[in-house]
C-alpha cells in the first residue's frame, strides 16, 4: 500500500475526523491482531463481533489511525487518545468501500474480475500467474472475494502496481453487480455455472443470472471470458441474460480464443497439456491435480492472451504454479498419498476430486468426505450423485461425516457398494475412524464444505503420519 493522508481517505467517505488528522497509513487491517504502527483499523460491525470493542487492542498494537461509526465509542477514544485518528462515518462498511474506490483510482491499473461457482480462487491465481509475467501484478489473497476482501484488495496496490485480479464470490442477487458498480472490471472472467449457493437462489437459472453480473459495469468491447459447456453459457444465454456491448470471448470451444489439443493426465505431478492460440501451439505442464484445472488455466491463458502475453511466458507462469493449501494438494505423508481438498466443495468439484483419487495408483482409495452446504433443493440429488460416482470409481471406503451421510450411503448402496461406506456424525469422529482405518500405500481423499470443519481430518492425518 501507497503511504497515504488520512484525510485523503476520510474526505473518500465524507467522513468526520476526531483527533490528530496529520496520522499516515500504510497498512489497512479489520483484525486488531494485525493492527501495527501504520495500520488503518476498520471497525467492521458484524453478526458476532463488532470491530469496536477492539479498539484499544488495535491501539496497544500501535495502531493510530480508526475508521468508526459508533459516535460514543469514538469520541471516548479520542479524548483518552489524542494521538490517534478517528475518522467517523455512518457506517463503516459502506465508508470503506469509498476508501478502497477512492485509492484504487489513484493509480491506471488494468482490473480483471474473476467469478464462477467452483474454481474460481484456482483461475484467480491462475491468472495472476500468468499477468506477472508482464505486469506488477496483485490479487485477492484467502478468500477475499466479499465487499470486506475485495475492499483489502484494492489496498494492495501502490505506484508500482499494474494490474489487480479480483476474486468475486456471492450468494444473492445483485451482490457481485454491487462489487462492479465501484471496482469497474476491464475484463471478465466466469468459470462455470454450478449448484453453489443453491440454497439462497434456488435454480441453477438464477445462479447464473447472478454470475452474468460481473458484466453489469463493463466497457463496450470489455470481454467476457468463459467456458461455453452448460445450458447457460452459450452466446445466447449470455446475451439473454447480460445487457452491454462487451464482447464474448469463449475458450476450448472449435475457433474460440484458446483451444486445447492434447491432454496427458501426470497423476499426482499434474497434467502436460497443449495449449493452442491462434496458429501457435505450446505444449504447458501444470502441477494442480485435475483436468479441470486445466480447462482453468485455459481461461487464464486467454487473459494472458489478450494482454498480449506470449505462449512461452504463459507456459512458464503455469510451470511455477503448485497446489494451494486445501484445494486439492497432494502430498506423501508417511506412505499416504494425502489428497487435501478440505477447503469447500460441491456436487462438482467433489465429483472432479473422486475422479482424481480413483487415477491414483495406490493400493487402496480412502475418500473421507462431509456435508456439502447451501445447495438448497439440490441437496439431496447432489449427495445421492457423489455417493453414486464413488460406488461407480470403485472406491475402496467412503467414511461419510454430517447431516447427509446417509443420502451418501443411499447412492453407493443403490450401485451395490452399501458395504464400502461408514457414516460419522461429525469431522471429530471422521478423523478418528480414518486414523483406524487407513495405512501406508493408501490414496486419502479430504474433502467437504469448510464449514464441516473436515480439514481436521487432514491434520490429524498429518500430526498421525507426519514423523513415520
Amino acid at each position: 500500500m501507497k503511504k497515504t493522508d488520512i484525510l485523503f481517505l476520510a474526505d473518500a467517505c465524507a467522513a468526520d475526523i476526531l483527533g490528530d488528522s496529520s496520522v499516515y497509513v500504510d497498512n489497512v487491517v479489520i483484525d486488531s491482531r494485525a493492527a501495527r504502527e501504520g495500520s488503518l483499523f476498520v471497525c467492521v460491525i458484524g453478526e458476532v463481533n463488532d470491530g469496536h470493542n477492539y479498539v484499544e487492542k488495535a491501539y496497544e498494537n500501535g495502531c493510530r489511525a480508526f475508521l468508526m461509526s459508533r459516535e460514543t465509542v469514538a469520541d471516548m477514544f479520542s479524548e483518552a487518545h489524542p494521538d490517534a485518528c478517528v475518522a467517523l462515518a455512518d457506517d463503516t462498511q459502506k465508508a470503506f468501500k469509498q476508501m478502497a474506490s477512492a485509492y484504487l483510482s489513484q493509480f491506471p491499473v488494468k482490473r480483471i474480475g474473476v467469478t464462477g461457482s467452483v474454481g474460481k480462487t484456482t483461475t484467480r491465481m491462475l491468472v495472476t500467474a500468468v499477468l506477472s509475467e508482464k505486469f506488477k501484478t496483485v490479487c485477492s489473497e484467502k478468500n477475499y472475494n466479499t465487499h470486506l476482501g475485495l475492499c483489502m484488495t484494492c489496498f494492495l496496490a501502490d505506484e508500482s502496481t499494474e494490474a489487480v485480479v479480483f476474486e468475486m464470490g456471492m450468494d444473492r442477487p445483485g451482490e457481485i453487480a454491487g462489487y462492479c458498480e465501484w471496482i469497474r472490471p476491464d475484463v471478465a472472467v466466469i468459470t462455470n455455472i454450478g449448484e453453489s449457493h443453491m440454497e439462497y437462489l434456488g435454480s441453477r437459472s438464477a445462479i447464473a443470472d447472478a454470475k452474468l453480473e460481473i458484466t453489469s459495469f463493463l466497457k463496450p468491447g470489455a470481454p467476457l471470458f468463459y467456458i461455453p459447456d452448460g445450458e447457460f453459457l452459450t452466446k445466447e444465454e449470455i446475451r439473454k441474460r447480460s445487457y452491454g456491448e462487451f464482447s464474448l470471448h469463449p475458450v476450448l470451444e472449435k475457433g474460440g480464443d484458446v483451444q486445447i489439443t492434447s491432454y496427458e493426465d501426470k497423476g499426482r505431478d499434474g497434467s502436460d497439456f497443449t495449449v493452442r492460440i491462434g496458429s501457435v501451439e505450446q505444449r504447458m505442464h501444470l502441477g494442480l491435480l485435475g483436468e479441470h484445472n486445466v480447462r482453468n488455466a485455459a481461461l487464464a491463458a486467454a487473459v494472458g492472451n489478450y494482454y498480449g502475453i506470449s505462449c512461452p511466458k504463459i507456459a512458464h507462469a503455469f510451470a511455477g504454479m503448485s497446489a494451494f493449501e486445501g484445494r486439492l494438494s497432494a502430498m506423501d505423508v508417511g506412505g499416504i498419498l494425502l489428497i487435501d481438498d478440505s477447503y469447500n466443495a460441491s456436487p462438482a468439484s467433489m465429483l472432479a476430486a473422486l475422479n482424481i483419487l480413483a487415477s491414483m495408483p495406490t493400493d487402496r482409495h480412502v475418500a473421507v468426505i462431509s456435508d456439502m452446504r447451501e445447495l438448497g433443493p439440490a441437496e439431496e440429488t447432489g449427495h445421492y450423485r457423489v455417493g453414486q460416482r464413488a460406488a461407480e470409481l470403485g472406491i475402496d471406503l467412503v467414511i461419510a461425516a454430517g447431516a447427509n451421510r446417509d443420502i451418501y450411503a443411499r447412492g453407493m448402496a443403490d450401485n451395490g457398494a452399501e458395504k464400502r461406506i461408514i457414516g460419522c456424525a461429525d469431522a471429530q469422529q471422521a478423523a478418528e475412524t480414518a486414523l483406524k482405518l487407513i495405512h501406508p500405500g493408501d490414496a486419502v481423499l479430504v474433502k467437504g464444505s469448510n464449514s464441516t470443519r473436515i480439514s481436521l481430518v487432514a491434520e490429524e492425518i498429518r500430526k498421525e503420519y507426519s514423523g513415520k
